[in-house]
C-alpha cells in the first residue's frame, strides 16, 4: 500500500479518512503529479496540470479533467489537513480498456535537501533501466521500488538512470544536468520526462546567456565532465558532489541558476497569495 500522510485524501471530490485509503490491483494504470506546497502554495499547479493532461493523452486514454475544480481539491485537501508544506500527489487510476475509475488527491511523504546537502552536494549512485514511455509520468511499481532500495542501501539521495544503449536519462523522480567548460548539457527530450523544474532552468538559461545543449550522453562519459546539478519538485535546484565513485566540482553556474529558480518560486507564491486575498 502506498504511504500517505495527513488525515484525509480525497476521492472523486469526496473526502475520506485516509484509513480507507484502497490498495490498488495491478489491473490499473495510475497517471499522476506531484505538486509541492509551500506555505499552502500549491507551486506551479497550472503547469503541473497541463504535463498531467499530456500524459493521459500520450498514454492513449480519453477522459476530461477539470483545471479549476482540480485546483479546487487541492486547496480542500490543504485546508482539510492542515498541512502548510508538503508534497500532493494527484492519481488517475484507469482500467485495462483506458476508463477513469477514480481521481484521488493525497499527501504523500517527501524527502527535502537539508541546508548541509545544498550547501556541499548530494551523491547519487547509477543504475541501468529502461522506461518504455518516458514522456509519461506513469505509476512503475518495479523501478520505484528497486531505486528506493537503492537510495536506501547506498545511503545516496538519488538514483542517477541510464537506458540499455547506455545513454544517461534522468534521475528516478529528478531530471540531471551537467556541466563542462561552462557548458550545460542534458539528455534530449525523447528520452527523459521533462520536468518543471527542468523547464524553467532551459528558460533561466537562455535568459542568462548561459550555453544549454541537448545532447545523447553515454554514462561512461560522465568522467569527462566537470560539474553538474539535480532538479526536481522536492529538491528545487541541488548541485551533485558526487555519482557513484566521480567526484564533481562546484560551479558558480549552479548557484546563479538556483537562485533564479528560487527568486521565480517568490514571485508566484506572493503573485499567488495576492490574488487570493
Amino acid at each position: 500500500m502506498e504511504k500517505i500522510i495527513g488525515i484525509f485524501f480525497i476521492e472523486n471530490t469526496n473526502i475520506v479518512s485516509v484509513n480507507k485509503f484502497p490498495e490498488t490491483g495491478d489491473d490499473s494504470t495510475i497517471v499522476y503529479e506531484v505538486v509541492r506546497v509551500e506555505n499552502k502554495v500549491p507551486l506551479f499547479y497550472e503547469k503541473h496540470f497541463a504535463r498531467l493532461k499530456n500524459s493521459v493523452k500520450l498514454a492513449g486514454f480519453v477522459t476530461k479533467i477539470n483545471n479549476t475544480r482540480m485546483f479546487i481539491q487541492i486547496e480542500k485537501l490543504i485546508s482539510e489537513n492542515k498541512i502548510a508544506n508538503g508534497n500532493i500527489k494527484i492519481g488517475l487510476l484507469f482500467n485495462k480498456t483506458g476508463k477513469l475509475q477514480s481521481t484521488k488527491l493525497y499527501f504523500i511523504p517527501h524527502h527535502y535537501p537539508t541546508k548541509t546537502d545544498y550547501e556541499n552536494g548530494i551523491n547519487l549512485i547509477s543504475y541501468k533501466a529502461d522506461r518504455d514511455n518516458p514522456n509519461i509520468k506513469y505509476r512503475n511499481r518495479e523501478l520505484r521500488n528497486k531505486t528506493n532500495k537503492l537510495i536506501t542501501d547506498n545511503n545516496v539521495f538519488e538514483v542517477l538512470l541510464y537506458n540499455s544503449n547506455n545513454l544517461i536519462t534522468e534521475g528516478s523522480r529528478s531530471n540531471i544536468f551537467l556541466i563542462k567548460d561552462n557548458i550545460i548539457y542534458t539528455a534530449t527530450e525523447n528520452l527523459i520526462l521533462k520536468g518543471i523544474t527542468w523547464d524553467f532552468v532551459i528558460e533561466i538559461c537562455k535568459k542568462q546567456n548561459i550555453k544549454i545543449i541537448e545532447k545523447e550522453i553515454n554514462i561512461n562519459e560522465l568522467k569527462n565532465y566537470d560539474s553538474a546539478f539535480l532538479t526536481g519538485t522536492s529538491p528545487k535546484v541541488i548541485q551533485i558532489n558526487k555519482i557513484d565513485n566521480i567526484k564533481l566540482n562546484k560551479n558558480k553556474l549552479i548557484e546563479i541558476i538556483a537562485n533564479e529558480y528560487n527568486n521565480i518560486i517568490s514571485v508566484y507564491a506572493e503573485k499567488f497569495t495576492r490574488c487570493r486575498i
